[in-house]
């Protein structure tokens, strides 16, 4: 049985289709340089913009005492290995910051602050 030829789009032209109403660009973040310019350091919005991710392979009977142990201290597998990286860095003399900073991040502690200082006074 003979096989047919490959899908070619050579001869396809593409026009862009008539509007009848203009359309306006949509809204786009604010840019890093306008944030800086504004006094203020560029924060993406997620985690997923600001992070780079790492692959970690752990043995499995590792990773359940890992899971097991973040459950009986009431916290995250993520945030036990962000803790034992961090303590890494200290204790190799690297000052980069380990955690990332998103806007929610910055909200919360910003309303944990004014929570304490409510609190004091």
């Amino acid at each position: 049985m003979a096989k047919k030829p490959p899908v070619t789009y050579a001869a396809v032209e593409l026009h862009e289709a008539p509007s009848a109403t203009p359309q306006r660009p949509a809204a786009t973040p604010e840019p890093a340089a306008a944030a800086q310019r504004r006094g203020r350091p560029p924060v993406p919005q997620t985690l997923k913009e600001a992070s780079a991710p790492v692959m970690l392979y752990l043995h499995p009977t590792g990773l359940k005492a890992l899971k097991r142990y973040a459950l009986d201290q009431n916290t995250k597998v993520h945030s036990l290995l962000l803790e034992a990286v961090e303590a890494w860095f200290r204790s190799h003399g690297l000052r980069e910051p380990v955690r990332v900073q998103t806007r929610t991040s910055e909200e919360r502690a910003g309303n944990a602050k004014q929570a304490s200082e409510e609190k004091q006074a």
